[in-house]
């Protein structure tokens, strides 16, 4: 049996959500929705030239973005998230700037507002989920696992996460305070209200420079090492979180992939009555720890306690099975805050059944809700655990979006 093509199957959901909306004389307008200006007898490429966003034309011509697109295809379709000229003067960017600033610098900027492919927002307001805009920036020291073979790698570009919340346009689960877009025959141009900053940085460099998640990084970082002492470094440990560090940026091999994750405050710990690394570590004590047979030379024991209370921090892969094939191919979880609901992630296929079709798959175990001050809330099904709540969602980094919960989440049937 061929092995399932997650990716592929997530592309033809969007030609099938496209070809859906291009039946739009057929379906009732949803209500507040932006409608947008329609003008399908010109290119982008004039609309962006008759618009009145001085500070993003200036940068566009003093940039090498003519000469970009040109290679790529001039009449292929693009969608252009154009700051205006208040988003421009709000971040320092003045004309003078603008002129002094050099071309590549200029591209860096433009390229990440730039999505290589049509964005009709119409079809945008229809979605139930989030629409993944491929840029044109690529960072060209990350490697993703690869389409067709997760061994083999494809250059690492930018995105965005597109979707609506009424009349808000949602870039990365934000409101962008967009204006009214302009639908051109080969795209649209959406202007917002602010600079798209690309990410920089790590998971693990955002929470470890952040402060406010030291017993989270601390008791991952410490069986990392307890692991690698056991083994001898022998066997790679398969771990519920593993952080991200870019270990090879000059190798072959993938080294990042995206990803999201609920990250639990020091306050969370607390609160479940963790005070210190050695709290975590007495609850890894209660049972035996992983340690290698040196008759056999294999690994007894497959992990540590705190990686079960932590699971559910990272959607609960932890709990994948395998078979002589090997693990079933994850499915993307990368959901920023507007995704978080159950309307979308009710049961929502974590993994696949693996190459033999036979493998359980994991499914989301979360029930979602909302507080009175409208932010998101999240209880694991079965679990006796209060609720936790996503006190700071949508932290974007080069792998996704970090949501902050106050509360840990364990498993249903997890005792500590």
């Amino acid at each position: 049996m061929k092995k399932f093509n997650i990716r592929l199957f997530v592309i033809c959901l969007a030609f099938l959500s496209l070809a859906a909306c291009r039946k739009k004389e057929f379906q009732p307008e949803v209500e507040g929705i932006q409608i947008p200006h329609e003008d399908l007898t010109i290119t982008w490429s004039e609309a962006l030239e008759a618009s009145p966003y001085t500070l993003f034309k200036a940068a566009w011509k003093r940039s090498d973005m003519n000469s970009v697109i040109e290679k790529r295809g001039a009449q292929a379709p693009l969608t252009l998230l154009i700051p205006t000229d208040a988003a421009f003067l709000a971040d320092g960017l003045t004309l003078d700037v603008i002129n002094t600033t050099s071309p590549d610098l200029l591209d860096s900027i433009l390229l990440y507002h730039v999505i290589s492919q049509e964005i009709e927002p119409r079809a945008l307001s229809q979605r139930t989920e989030n629409l993944v805009g491929i840029t044109m920036l690529e960072n060209t020291y990350l490697r993703l696992p690869g389409f067709e073979n997760q061994y083999q790698t494809d250059p690492y570009l930018y995105r965005h996460y597109l979707g609506m919340a009424g009349n808000d346009l949602l870039i990365n689960g934000r409101k962008a305070d967009a204006q009214t877009p302009t639908v051109t025959k080969n795209g649209t141009i959406w202007p917002i209200g602010h600079l798209l900053k690309k990410p920089t940085k790590t998971m693990l460099q955002v929470l470890e420079e952040d402060g406010r998640f030291s017993m989270y990084v601390g008791i991952m970082t410490l069986t990392d090492q307890l692991w690698s002492e056991a083994s001898y470094d022998f066997y790679p440990r398969s771990a519920p979180f593993k952080p991200g560090l870019i270990v090879d940026p000059i190798g072959w091999g993938p080294n990042i992939i995206f990803r999201s994750i609920f990250a639990p405050t020091d306050e969370a710990f607390h609160e479940a009555g963790f005070h210190s690394l050695d709290d975590l570590m007495a609850l890894n004590n209660r049972v035996p720890l992983p340690y290698l047979n040196e008759e056999t030379f294999e690994m007894v024991g497959t992990g540590y306690v705190t990686d079960t209370l932590l699971t559910m921090h990272r959607w609960g892969k932890l709990f994948k099975q395998a078979d002589g094939w090997g693990y079933g191919t994850e499915t993307p979880d990368i959901f920023y805050s507007n995704d978080l609901n159950n309307v979308l992630l009710t049961d929502y296929p974590l993994t696949t059944k693996g190459y033999t079709g036979s493998l359980p798959i994991v499914y989301a175990q979360f029930d979602f809700s909302k507080n009175a001050e409208g932010k998101v809330t999240m209880k694991v099904k079965g679990s006796t655990a209060p609720a936790a709540t996503v006190v700071e969602g949508d932290i974007n980094t080069l792998m996704g979006p970090i949501h902050v919960v106050n509360r840990l989440m364990p498993p249903k049937e997890f005792k500590y």
